[in-house]
This record gives structure tokens, sequence and C-alpha cells, in this order.
């Protein structure tokens, strides 16, 4: 089987993510969730200690992240085989608009990697323009607006956008 590497966006996400493992493993691939050790036990906008983490354990590898999750894949996995980037969270430095940010472009990923990107039909202007510039950013990408949904991993429609994507990734390797 195939295995679908997941970069948590919170610690605890392992258990609350569950719902999610089964469906992944229904659609015929294993899981894995990068370890990460949180500075300060949270997410921490001035540290980048999080990206050299998800680099060492992804390199190769289908890995997919949402919301927070997305954006250390798209800023750490910077080996990955492809990248699946759910509601990317606009916190890079560009996004001059949120008081709390990583000091970091979205551009220092990796464009190589091809990366499938993915946004709620419902959530903000402000997601959707990240989303848009980080699709425009990989030079080899699928883009798919969720309909009805909005910042919600677990929206049917949003399932069915990443398994379309793991079926893909099952059926034609990158």
């Amino acid at each position: 089987m195939p295995l679908l590497t997941i970069v948590p966006p919170m610690p605890g996400a392992e258990r609350r993510f569950k719902p999610f493992v089964d469906f992944v493993r229904a659609s015929g691939w294993e899981t894995e969730f990068v370890r990460l050790e949180w500075p300060g036990g949270r997410p921490d906008f001035g540290s980048t200690a999080l990206f050299p983490q998800v680099d060492a354990q992804t390199a190769g590898k289908v890995v997919m992240g949402f919301s927070l999750g997305a954006l250390y894949s798209h800023l750490g996995a910077l080996r990955a085989r492809h990248l699946i980037l759910g509601s990317i969270s606009p916190f890079f430095l560009e996004d001059d608009d949120e008081p709390q940010r990583w000091m970091v472009s979205y551009r220092a990923g990796n464009p190589d990697t091809p990366a499938d990107v993915l946004v709620g039909g419902k959530e903000d202007e402000q997601m959707h323009r990240r989303a848009t510039a980080v699709r425009d950013f990989y030079r080899k990408h699928t883009y798919t607006v969720v309909s009805d949904a909005e910042h919600e991993l677990w929206h049917p429609n949003y399932l069915q956008a990443i398994k379309s994507s793991l079926d893909r990734l099952m059926s034609d390797p990158v």
C-alpha cells in the first residue's frame, strides 16, 4: 500500500485526525504522522524550528497537510515526492494583514515539488488569495476549490477532493 505522511497542524492532531486516517486507509493508503517537537508545546510564529523537522521526515514521500499543517509542509517538506496542501494558512511574510505570522516568504518552499493545492469554496478571500499564490508558486500543480466547504477537513466534499488526489497518485505515481 502507498504511504501518506501527514504533517500535523497542532499538538494532539493524531487523536483528532483518527477519522481522517480511517478515511485515508479506506482509500487504500497507509498513514504516518510527522513527529514534531513543538517549541513551547504549541505553534510559535517566531520560530522556524519545525521546518527542518518536517524536511527530515518527509524526503521522497507523499505529504499532506491541512491548515497550519499545509504551511509546515510547504515550507518544510522541501524534498517530498508530492504535496497535498489543504487550506494553507495565510501566515507568511507577505500576509501583512495578519499580526501574527512567520517572517518567511511563501516563496521559500521548493517550486519543483509537484503539489495539489486545495481551498474550501466558502473560505474567506485571504485564504483564497494565499492558496492561489501558493498554487502559482509550484511549477507542476493541480488546484481545487472545494465546493460548499469552509475551513473544515471533515467536509464530505473536502474528503472527496483529497480522495481524488490520492486515487490519481495511486494510479499515476509521481
